[in-house]
């Protein structure tokens, strides 16, 4: 008796995994991921600025370091993984990682310190796989140029007005 519920058993199961069909996963439409992506860093407090085929991310810095420090706030790490496999979707990019200063004629070590945080950025960055051909990081401390190129957070302190990352498209004859 238990010989006969066993084989019925063991052929209702085979015929029904027979008759059942495989399901692979759904793959996510890529401009969904990339939208996704996208929206999760302007939740991050990144801005995101197209000018042709120059890409800016632009970070607010108390939101990214420990203030009137080099070192990365730990909130920042998801943020900046995001960046990561957002800038590694596209190929031969040159990128640079500029700190905000008002004026180089404040203290040299807000200079510093924004050359320092430029370099925790690009640090990072690399350290999480990023793929790229250049990178640069600096402070970019002229008035006129921090004017124009970029933004204040009105929650920043005025010492340093924000981290950008540019990326840009290189040609052949760049990356040689």
């Amino acid at each position: 008796m238990n010989y006969r519920l066993l084989s019925i058993f063991l052929c209702l199961l085979i015929s029904g995994c027979a008759s059942t069909e495989s399901i692979s996963p759904a793959v996510p439409d890529p401009s969904l991921q990339q939208e996704d992506l996208l929206n999760s860093l302007n939740a991050g407090g990144v801005r995101r600025v197209q000018v042709g085929d120059e890409l800016r991310l632009i970070l607010p810095q108390r939101r990214f370091f420990i203030q009137n420090t080099m070192h990365l706030k730990v909130s920042a790490y998801p943020v900046l993984g995001q960046i990561v496999t957002l800038l590694n979707q596209q190929k031969n990019l040159g990128i640079e990682v500029l700190a905000y200063t008002p004026s180089a004629d404040l203290q040299q070590q807000t200079t510093d310190l924004a050359q320092l945080q430029a370099r925790a950025i690009e640090e990072y960055l690399l350290q999480q796989g990023l793929n790229t051909r250049l990178i640069v990081a600096r402070a970019w401390d002229s008035p006129h140029q921090a004017c124009r190129k970029g933004g204040r957070f009105v929650q920043d302190p005025v010492q340093i007005f924000c981290i950008e990352i540019r990326t840009r498209h290189l040609h052949t004859e760049d990356s040689d």
